[in-house]
């Protein structure tokens, strides 16, 4: 029923307590928002102050690992970390030995995926190993050696990366403070019976 015309009852009620922020709520839509446009700015200008040549990459990095539940964003950054490491040893390691045998960019970074991939089947968090071997290997080839690239995209990454962890955190400690805790809701004295 919409309306009720009850009268309220005589006895007074306790102050009300405060509510809870609901996991759903503005706050929470609102620093996804905040935090991942933040990210993107913050790792992008951080990365362009530090005298890296892409911070497109930092950017890119922000964003992805920017998830929904804190949880969730730290699972994101150790993935994105880790398996840009992997993809940047791999790339490097695999470059250089075909490119002895004077095996094309197309055929090093074909097999640098392949060996990638090998391994992201077996440790799924390093999935982002396959496409870091193409940006490694598609930077610029004539003019940066590879492990210079790889050093690059990686700090780059690791950039874009850190800034989107740590703006989600610091979110969730604002979101924190909105919320009051259960502790002190627990202690609150109960209201008086009327009976």
């Amino acid at each position: 029923m919409l309306f009720s015309w009850k009268f309220a009852s005589p006895r007074v009620s306790p102050a009300p307590r405060a509510l809870p922020v609901p996991e759903n709520s503005w706050a929470r839509h609102g620093a996804f928002v905040a935090r991942c446009s933040a990210a993107a700015l913050l790792s992008y200008e951080l990365a362009g102050w530090v005298g890296l040549p892409h911070p497109v990459w930092a950017a890119i990095s922000g964003i992805i690992v920017s998830q929904e539940r804190l949880t969730e964003t730290t699972s994101a950054t150790i993935g994105r970390l880790s398996g840009t490491v992997v993809g940047i040893a791999v790339a490097v390691a695999v470059g250089s030995l075909l490119d002895l045998w004077g095996a094309g960019v197309a055929v090093q970074m074909t097999c640098a995926v392949a060996v990638s991939a090998a391994l992201a089947r077996r440790f799924p968090l390093v999935r982002v190993a396959m496409w870091t071997a193409p940006i490694v290997f598609l930077t610029d080839p004539e003019a940066t050696p590879l492990v210079e690239a790889g050093l690059w995209r990686g700090a780059e990454v690791m950039v874009g990366g850190l800034v989107g962890a740590a703006l989600h955190w610091g979110s969730e400690q604002g979101i924190a403070r909105l919320r009051p805790s259960a502790d002190a809701r627990e202690s609150e004295p109960a209201p008086p019976s009327s009976g």
